[in-house]
Order: structure tokens, then C-alpha cells, then sequence
């Protein structure tokens, strides 16, 4: 059994600094609850992991500036695409293979399926093939 005053008892001590360099309180606690972790994925271009705000829907990688679509129950980014609306000309941002994006500034609706084709004309590709 420890003894009164044993090192083992003490709690750990944190002194409080201000901006000039002052320490201005001391503070202990009984326990330190370790900080918040942020969420991460994999960039789906360069496979870069990246952490990001909870909540967020798009996270653009710092490396390759690709920008990756936040999917729920998956560690991988998810493509995007960039939709110039119709209407206004407003830039929106959607996650890839969405049939109908909604413009952030006036409100349209447009159908995007037909950046979705194949050359079996079956239905929309999930990954259309690009040469880049």
C-alpha cells in the first residue's frame, strides 16, 4: 500500500501560460481525457490519408487538390463532379453518380445522367473510364 504523500498519489500538475510568456494558473486533474480524433479517409486520386471537421460532405486533398466526397461507412474518398448550373452559371459540387443536382444560388434542378454512359447504352456507369 502506498504511503501518504508517494509520488504515485499525486496528481499531474499543468501550469497555465498567457501569451507573454507569464504562467498565470496551475491547474491538476484526476484524470486527462485524451483529445477528440477527427475522422480521416483516403484520397481516391492519390490515396493520401486526410483528416477533416465531423460533418463535413467534401474534403480537398492537400497534395493532389482532388476533391473527395465524404461517404458514410467508407474509408475512401469518394469521386465528385463539378456541375456548372444551367440557369445562373453558379459552380456546384456532388458526389459522382448522382442523377439530379440541386444549385446552391437559385434553387434548379438539373439532370446529370448523361455524363453517365457506356457504350453497351445499358444504363450509367458507376466509373466511366478517362484517359488522363
Amino acid at each position: 500500500m502506498a504511503a501518504a504523500g508517494d509520488a504515485s498519489d499525486e496528481m499531474p500538475i499543468f501550469f497555465v501560460e498567457g501569451p507573454d510568456g507569464l504562467i498565470d494558473a496551475i491547474a491538476g486533474a484526476d484524470s486527462i481525457a485524451p483529445p477528440p480524433t477527427n475522422p480521416r479517409l483516403y484520397c481516391h486520386h492519390c490515396n493520401t490519408q486526410l483528416e477533416f471537421a465531423g460533418g463535413a460532405s467534401y474534403v480537398q486533398c492537400y497534395l493532389c487538390r482532388t476533391m473527395n466526397a465524404v461517404l458514410s461507412g467508407s474509408q475512401l474518398g469518394g469521386r465528385t463532379m463539378n456541375m456548372l448550373c444551367t440557369v445562373c452559371g453558379t459552380s456546384n459540387l456532388a458526389p459522382w453518380g448522382t442523377a439530379y443536382v440541386r444549385c446552391g444560388q437559385c434553387n434548379t434542378v438539373s439532370d446529370v445522367t448523361h455524363i453517365y454512359h457506356t457504350s453497351s447504352g445499358g444504363g450509367p456507369a458507376a466509373y466511366p473510364r478517362f484517359n488522363v
